[in-house]
C-alpha cells in the first residue's frame, strides 16, 4: 500500500490479504532505530522496490503494537519479500473510509493544517492508519530557510475541512522536492494513505504515506 520514509529508513503500510479481499491494516517495521527498515529490506528478490498495489509475502516475526500504532508488525529483512500479485486498482476505492476527523483535528503545527494530535488525545486512539478518497489535491513546495531544502506538503479537503500534511512517500516527495517553490494542483480521483507518526515534541504528526490514483 505505502512505502514511506521515517527517521533511519522506511516503513511499509499494508493490508492483510487472503487472496480475495483486503483485511485489517498492518505497518511493517524493522529492528532498526525507531522501527525503521533499510532500503534493501523494502525490495523484492529481483531488487525492485515495494510499490502501491503490490501483493507480497513478508517474513513476519511478531506483533509489535505501540499504541496508537497498534498495527505494527516486526518483520525480518531476510528472506527477501516475495511479490505474488497486483491488487486491482479499480477495487481500491471500496477500501476508502470517510471518518468525521482524521483521528483528532484540534491542533496544527505552524506550517501545517490540522496535522497534529497531542499526546493525551493520541493515547485514547486505537489506530494510526487511514485510507481516504480525494477528488483532487494540491502539492505545496516551500523552502526551508535553515537547511535551504525544499519541503513538500499535500493540501486537500475532506468533509469541508482543509488539511495540509507533510508528504513522506519517498519517490513522490523526492520528485516534487526538485520542483520550483509553488502549488501544483492534481485533479484526479486518488486514494490517500494517512499515517499518524510516533511521539515527538509537537505531539504525533499526521503525514501522507501514499497517493494512489484510482484510475489508470
Amino acid at each position: 500500500m505505502a512505502r514511506y520514509e521515517v527517521v533511519g529508513g522506511f516503513r511499509v503500510a499494508a493490508m492483510h490479504f487472503d487472496g480475495e479481499r483486503l483485511g485489517s491494516w498492518a505497518r511493517l517495521c524493522g529492528a532498526g532505530k525507531g522501527g525503521a527498515l533499510s532500503l534493501n529490506a523494502v525490495r523484492f528478490r529481483n531488487k525492485s522496490p515495494v510499490r502501491p498495489l503490490d501483493v507480497f509475502v513478508a517474513p513476519i516475526e511478531a506483533a509489535a503494537p505501540k499504541p496508537p500504532q497498534n498495527e505494527n508488525l516486526l518483520v525480518a529483512e531476510r528472506p527477501r519479500w516475495r511479490k505474488v500479485a497486483t491488487y486491482p486498482r479499480e477495487l481500491l476505492g471500496d477500501r476508502c473510509s470517510s471518518p468525521l476527523e482524521l483521528w483528532s483535528d484540534e491542533t496544527s503545527t505552524k506550517a501545517g493544517s490540522f496535522d497534529r494530535v497531542l499526546a493525551p488525545e493520541a493515547q485514547e486512539l486505537d489506530s494510526s492508519l487511514i485510507l481516504i478518497e480525494l477528488d483532487r489535491y494540491t502539492v505545496d513546495v516551500t523552502r526551508r530557510p535553515v537547511s535551504d531544502e525544499n519541503v513538500v506538503r499535500v493540501r486537500f479537503s475532506h468533509l469541508e475541512r482543509e488539511y495540509r500534511l507533510l508528504l513522506c512517500e519517498d519517490v513522490m516527495r523526492r520528485r516534487y522536492a526538485r520542483y520550483s517553490v509553488g502549488a501544483y494542483e492534481i485533479k484526479r480521483p486518488t486514494a490517500a494513505c494517512i499515517t499518524l507518526g510516533p511521539p515527538g515534541k509537537q505531539g504525533r504528526i499526521k503525514r501522507v504515506a501514499a497517493l494512489i490514483p484510482l484510475e489508470d
